[in-house]
């Protein structure tokens, strides 16, 4: 179905929620356990040196899921068409813990925020020495560990690519309650009753799938509209509501990433926080099937 076979009201909404963002590309790689600055899902990442890498509570090591270096983006994506400022450089990592038997992913659900599963490390200045001795002693034990319960294959590293991209809002996201009340035929509604009672579609949930990807709204991506398999948990979370999406990593067949049953994960920041470049209230969310 392309865009003009929609009905009106979701043409439009195509169209007022079109925003920039950026798209990741992942091409996987042998995970070498060496230290790098370069963005990717996995492997070892950047530690200035002087610094101690993330543990848990019981000094066990955490695994690198992502590493963003804000100078790498800024090269090939003009930050200046995007709607929310990034760092011009820096690097921004996550990690999460890579044997929790529950496979939760170091996600606590009742607390978001980073954790001792779940921890953000966030280097303005790319340039430090890196602690190699430090890395290369996790990298030992991390290697000795057999991990098998992350969302990734721990035996590879997934190099990322960037490109510019535009998208529109889904139905499902926290963001469309905002931008809906701009059309008429959609403002205080359900969408799906729209389709159905009001225009009398016989499937509406083939009309809604066709839009959600026109949207464009999968993938891995930086500030865009995020996707849900269950509910965006900012509906429910009143002090969440004013929050963005930074990064999203979903599915991927290909390089042998899934969340759960294929499930997405999503991390989300206050706009203000973003820009004063703090990211220690960096929200982590993942849902599946």
């Amino acid at each position: 179905m392309s865009a003009s076979d929609l009905p009106k009201p979701l043409q439009t909404l195509l169209t007022i929620s079109k925003l920039n963002c950026v798209k990741i590309n992942l091409s996987k790689q042998d995970n070498d356990f060496l230290p790098t600055t370069s963005s990717q899902v996995g492997g070892m990442g950047y530690l200035p040196i002087g610094e101690t890498y993330p543990t848990k509570a019981d000094g066990t090591p955490l695994v690198l899921l992502a590493q963003l270096n804000f100078r790498q983006l800024g090269a090939v994506v003009e930050m200046s068409q995007l709607s929310y400022p990034l760092p011009k450089q820096g690097i921004l990592q996550i990690y999460i813990d890579g044997q929790d038997d529950n496979y939760l992913y170091g996600a606590d659900f009742d607390n978001q925020l980073p954790s001792k599963t779940y921890q953000v490390r966030f280097w303005q200045d790319d340039s430090l020495p890196i602690n190699a001795d430090e890395l290369t002693q996790i990298a030992e034990r991390l290697q000795g560990f057999g991990i098998d319960k992350l969302p990734f294959d721990f035996r590879h590293q997934y190099a990322m690519d960037f490109a510019l991209t535009s998208q529109s809002c889904t139905t499902t996201c926290h963001e469309y309650n905002h931008i809906s009340q701009k059309i008429d035929e959609l403002a205080g509604v359900d969408v799906w009753d729209y389709l159905e009672e009001e225009l009398k579609i016989d499937d509406a949930d083939e009309v809604l799938m066709s839009y959600d990807e026109l949207a464009n709204s999968g993938g891995h991506q930086i500030l865009g509209y995020p996707i849900f398999t269950q509910t965006d948990p900012r509906e429910y979370e009143g002090s969440l509501q004013e929050h963005i999406l930074l990064l999203q990593i979903d599915t991927d067949d290909e390089n042998d990433i899934i969340w759960g049953d294929s499930g997405v994960a999503n991390f989300f920041i206050h706009p203000k926080d973003l820009k004063e470049q703090n990211f220690s209230k960096l929200i982590y969310n993942w849902d599946c099937y």
